[in-house]
């Protein structure tokens, strides 16, 4: 998905940006001067909240340059400041160049639950009890944007490198949804006896997506 890999390199720039604000290694005034910095790592953080809750919203879990345009559109504005000291902030990541890419896969998949699943449930949609799966399917994906969320909010707060402490604050959120995603197969009629519809298929997919994640993540957790 060449439209998520670009959304993922957005993200990647604001929070690399949000971290630099806190390295005192570096030169620029933007770091010393804890007002305005204290401004632009809220801007940066609310902006990057805001993307990643755009990009999880896409209809039908399809993400094109429609949608990035629109994600990126959203995260400006909620970061007015950052926008004025773009050019500032920029200088500043250049200074010395820090990514995490655990960090970036971790939140790939996060962004990939919420859009299969909403590609599950359009496939669903023509099968089963629309009220049924409209308000389970909303409780998911409500779930799956705030271990999102906790997970970019955390990894702020824990400062740029292992995903450990991030994925210990979601794996809770994580084994809840997949408990009420495994709900979605029990609506479509037949999906117990081996039917394969779209819908059922990509059903599974996300359960299990969700229940290996968990797993992982927990067993990440108990070994550190």
């Amino acid at each position: 998905m060449n439209e998520l890999n670009k959304a993922l390199d957005d993200l990647d720039g604001l929070h690399e940006a949000f971290h630099a604000l806190s390295d005192p290694l570096r030169a620029s005034p933007l770091v010393s001067n804890a007002k305005l910095g204290k401004k632009l790592r809220h801007d940066l953080a609310a902006g990057a909240d805001a993307y990643a809750s755009t990009l999880i919203s896409s209809s039908r879990g399809e993400l094109d340059a429609k949608r990035i345009k629109k994600c990126r559109k959203e995260a400006l504005a909620r970061m007015p400041v950052a926008v004025a000291k773009q050019k500032r902030l920029a200088a500043l990541v250049n200074e010395r160049r820090v990514q995490s890419p655990g960090v970036r896969s971790d939140v790939q998949l996060l962004l990939k639950l919420s859009l299969h699943c909403r590609a599950a449930l359009d496939a669903l949609a023509p099968t089963v009890d629309r009220r049924a799966a409209g308000g389970l399917g909303n409780k998911v994906l409500v779930e799956l944007r705030e271990a999102t969320l906790r997970y970019l909010s955390t990894e702020r707060e824990a400062g740029i490198g292992s995903p450990q402490k991030p994925r210990a604050a979601v794996v809770e959120n994580l084994k809840k949804t997949e408990s009420h995603a495994s709900e979605f197969l029990s609506l479509a009629p037949g999906s117990g006896d081996g039917a394969s519809s779209l819908g059922v298929t990509l059903s599974r997919d996300v359960v299990d997506m969700l229940h290996k994640t968990s797993l992982d993540w927990a067993e990440g957790t108990l070994s550190a």
